[in-house]
């Protein structure tokens, strides 16, 4: 293997093992939120599909997304390229708004399922308590704009020097965060959806109370 290359790898195995301690709170609330994820996955998954209205339907294959999404941010995250998380996270806050969007349109959910595509700005001005401040922020790390390669990029003497797997506190935390909200807000999305099916099980209802409410407590 390259030496360069196997560095790299070494970086990122440190990077990731750092982060893993430093970070042991918040990665408890992922575990656990993942967790009830994969319940809610469970239970929706085996009721009857065909009886499923156009807005459910279309939520529960969403929100399956933004949970793939989210798992390929985390491991990103802790590697060290906090830049192309909030890109990824962005793809998911965008999935959010949709979802959040045809769980209230049923007429729009029955398009959507045959291909009418709703634009970002068009969900952000539709979906209440979207943030356009947010939506800029992570919009930074999609475009290739100056302050995106800040992320990964500095000067050293009079060259440049690419860092790559690199440990960052305070990136991280920002990442995470993020993540977190994401988890959680679509968890209770999911809830208010299809709540009569999920409150019925015990372990779900048990996992939700468990969770959530923490998460929500612990974010600044």
């Amino acid at each position: 293997m390259n030496e360069k290359l196997l560095l790299l790898i070494q970086d990122e195995l440190k990077t990731a093992k750092k982060s893993n301690k430093e970070f042991k709170t918040e990665l408890t609330f992922v575990k656990e939120t993942s967790e009830l994820f994969l319940k809610t996955f469970e239970i929706i998954g085996n009721l009857n599909v065909q009886a499923f209205s156009y807005s459910e339907d279309a939520c529960f294959r969403i929100s399956y997304r933004i949970f793939r999404i989210c798992r390929c941010t985390l491991k990103l995250s802790l590697e060290g390229y906090y830049d192309v998380s909030l890109a990824l996270l962005r793809i998911a806050y965008e999935n959010h708004l949709l979802m959040n969007y045809l769980s209230k349109n049923e007429k729009e959910a029955k398009l959507w399922f045959f291909g009418k595509i709703f634009k970002a700005s068009f969900l952000r001005k539709n979906v209440s308590y979207s943030s356009d401040s947010l939506y800029r922020e992570m919009s930074e790390f999609i475009h290739s704009s100056f302050k995106s390669t800040l992320a990964f990029t500095e000067r050293e003497m009079d060259g440049l020097k690419a860092i790559l797997g690199e440990y960052n506190e305070e990136r991280n935390r920002s990442t995470l965060r993020l993540l977190l909200m994401t988890l959680s807000t679509t968890a209770i999305l999911l809830s208010l959806i299809y709540g009569k099916e999920l409150t019925k099980n015990e372990e779900w209802n048990s996992l939700f109370k468990e969770t959530i409410p923490k998460i929500w407590k612990s974010l600044p």
